[in-house]
This record gives C-alpha cells, structure tokens and sequence, in this order.
C-alpha cells in the first residue's frame, strides 16, 4: 500500500531529528523513513536556517529528503510568514504537521490555497486544549512591563493561529483516548487515533543491570527532582544505579550527596543503550501525550513505573507497568519491594513487549495514516 513513486509527503514540524531528538522529531523521523523505504518523495520544512553545514553533519542527515528551512524570530507569530514562504517552494500532495506553532496555521492556509491535504498529529496531551501558549506565558517572569505585553500579545496571536489551524486541518490525529476526547470537546471536531510508531530492531538477549532509569528533557513538566525524591526515601540502594539522561535545566539543583548519576542530553542510540541495561524506567511527568519512553521500555523489556502519567490507560487496565496516581511515597514503597525482594516481573515485560509490538509498530501505523488519507 502507498507505494507508488509518484506519492509525496511534507512533514512541517518547527525542529527535526537534525537538530534536537525529542518525542515529537523521533515520530516524524521515524514515519520519514517508513515513507522513504515505501518509495515516496519526502521533504522536511523546519527551523534551522543557517545551520545547514552543521545539520548535515548529523548521524540523522539524510540526503533523499529534500530539506526547506527557516530561522526562529524573537516574535513567534511572525514564524508563519517564514513558514508559509517556504511551502511555496515544496512541491508535495500531503503535508503531514506536529508540534504546535504560528507554522500550523501556515501549513493549513497553504493547503487550503493549493488545494493540498493537510494532517494535523497531536505531539501532546495539551495540543487537545485552547489557550495553551497563553499559559505557558503565565509560568515566566518579565523585569519589563514593556516586555511582558509584547510577549502576551505575541502568545495570544500564536494561540489564534495555532487554533485556526487545527480546525481548517484536512485531518486530525491523535495518540490517546484523553486528547481525541479533549479535542472533540475543544475544537468541534472528531480526531483518529493512530498510535505513536516505533522501528523494532531490540535483540532478544539483553543482557540487564540492576538500573533505576529517568529519560526527559529535564523541564518543569516532566518534573525531575521528582526523581530525586524518589530515590533519597528508598530504604536501601545497595547494588543498584540510579540515572539520569536528558538536556539538563538551570532549575534541576543538583543534589550532592545523592547517588543519581545526571548523564546529561544523549543522543538517541546512545540513550537507547540504558533502555537495553535498565531493568526499572520511572517517569514523573505531570503530563504527556503517548511518551516515546514508554515504548522504548516495554520494547527493551523494562518495566514502567509512572507517577501519574497512564496513556490510554495501558497501565492501570493493560497492566503494562504501574501509575501510582500521583502519590510519590506509593511510587516509593513499590520501588522499595522491587528492589528488596527481586519480585518476578517477567509476566508483565513480557505482556508489555507483545502489546508493543503489535500496536506501534511503523509499518501498520503508515498503512493506518495512507488509509485515512487516501479516504
């Protein structure tokens, strides 16, 4: 299916695997080289201008896209004209769009005007809701009064424009049952559930040590130092290694005297290799969409601990890991059992591997998406 060499795909997304590796670039790049390996023409419009030599020497450079880049501005709405400038130099049928920005409501007027075949995929939980740029603005702090107004007006015109977007949107996709759900009751509007994607190439044998493993950019929402409270209320730590990967924040202070070993930004193959070692993964997000990190445990065989995060319910009703429901001394006392006791947790990595494999796996994921398209 979707084979055809003629078929052509623009994925619109403000940064790419070239240039940061978080959960929304690896998705893209991984549906980037499922359609490359289909035969179609892919091009990539994202941020980057003036990096070029530096892009394409990234291990994730690939010289059959055909790449369209533009420069971040200090005003965000005004990335859509940079944006929209740039699609009229793509030449694609379908334009495949995620991650929020003033470049959504660029993409969706560029489709509407050419006639193109606009998807929207939703990256995060808060992508199903109004107003999100205008909270994030109430989180900062501004020494400028001047400063703060043009700033607020900025994030209030990208809301509009992101918002706008979404609803002129060809179709919609979402990774859960929360944001098609939020979505509907937002925008008016029904989204598809196709799940994240993932290429399988684990090995069987694995050979595992006894790590406690925490993967995110390490900013407000995914809350770090939860981690670190996590870790100093165990009763004992003998034999076990506790780490830390991800770009590190100025607000994470660093606690001395604990014994979490912070290993900083990776890339992905290297932080692919802590998922093949660690035994436990504990992520201490306040929310998510579908994380990549759950699908790279239960694909390595890791098991999932989540303070509060349980996507489609896979924890709580598939029983592939445990959600703790927002209460750090549960979290605590089970990862206290687990690590004194050695409990057999083979039954549920096994049944989390399974789940994984048959449910993001790329292949089916890109017929889903050409499905939908082409109906």
């Amino acid at each position: 299916m979707g084979n055809a060499p003629q078929s052509s795909i623009c994925f619109v997304i403000p940064r790419y695997v070239t240039f940061s590796t978080g959960g929304a670039e690896i998705q893209v790049y991984y549906l980037v080289n499922e359609f490359l390996r289909r035969g179609w023409k892919v091009e990539v419009l994202c941020a980057g201008k003036g990096k070029e030599e530096e892009i394409k020497n990234s291990p994730y450079f690939d010289a059959r896209i055909h790449y369209h880049y533009y420069s971040y501005k200090t005003f965000r709405f005004l990335e859509f004209f940079s944006a929209l400038f740039l699609l009229f130099k793509t030449q694609s049928d379908i334009y495949y769009q995620r991650t929020d920005f003033a470049l959504t409501a660029a993409c969706a007027y560029y489709c509407r005007l050419r006639k193109r075949k606009m998807v929207y995929a939703m990256a995060h939980d808060k992508d199903a809701e109004k107003g999100k740029y205008i909270r994030e603005f109430k989180q900062f702090t501004y020494q400028s009064k001047f400063k703060q107004i043009l700033r607020k007006l900025d994030f209030l015109l990208v809301d509009r424009m992101v918002e706008w977007g979404k609803r002129k949107a060809n179709f919609i996709l979402a990774q859960n049952i929360y944001q098609k759900e939020q979505f509907e009751d937002s925008f008016y509007r029904t989204p598809t559930i196709i799940p994240s994607s993932y290429q399988n190439n684990i090995s069987d044998s694995i050979e595992k040590e006894n790590i406690v493993l925490w993967v995110a950019n390490m900013t407000s929402d995914k809350q770090p130092e939860l981690f670190y409270q996590v870790v100093n209320k165990l009763q004992t730590t003998k034999g076990w290694r506790f780490v830390m990967v991800g770009k590190k924040s100025k607000e994470l202070v660093r606690n001395e005297n604990s014994i979490v070993e912070i290993k900083g930004e990776l890339s992905y193959s290297d932080t692919l290799e802590w998922f093949k070692k660690a035994k436990i993964f504990i992520n201490t997000s306040s929310a998510e969409g579908m994380p990549n990190t759950f699908i790279q445990a239960w694909f390595n065989k890791v098991l999932v601990l989540s303070l509060k995060v349980d996507p489609n319910f896979l924890l709580r009703e598939k029983q592939l890991g445990y959600v703790f429901n927002n209460e750090i001394d549960a979290l605590v006392d089970f990862l206290n059992r687990l690590i004194a006791y050695d409990m057999d947790i083979a039954e549920i990595l096994d049944k989390a591997y399974s789940y994984a494999s048959e449910t993001f796996d790329v292949r089916r994921n890109v017929d889903k998406l050409i499905t939908l398209i082409q109906n």
